[in-house]
């Protein structure tokens, strides 16, 4: 089995990448917010105020969580530098 250590996470992979997974995922959980299951504030509310609202929630979803992601991933590299990585073992599966 190798062992490999993580080092450093690149946080420009992290823009690149996860403000994708997470307006599909916000995109979603507007979905049931707004539309499939309204809170009491959205079931007063008329389509187009609830699709601006459902638009907006995943733009400000999708910024806070890429933001996070990016505090989180900066800590990451500040705190392997003072420590060490995370070491994972790694094992080439024949089939």
């Amino acid at each position: 089995m190798s062992k490999y250590e993580v080092k450093e996470i690149a946080v420009m992979s992290i823009i690149k990448n996860f403000p994708i997974v997470f307006g599909i995922l916000g995109a979603v959980i507007g979905i049931f917010t707004f539309f499939l299951f309204p809170t009491e504030i959205a079931r007063n509310l008329s389509f187009g105020a609830r699709l601006l609202s459902w638009l907006i929630f995943v733009v400000l979803y999708t910024l806070i969580m890429v933001l996070g992601l990016m505090l989180i991933s900066w800590l990451y590299n500040w705190v392997v530098g003072k420590v060490g990585g995370v070491v994972i073992g790694l094992e080439q599966h024949e089939d």
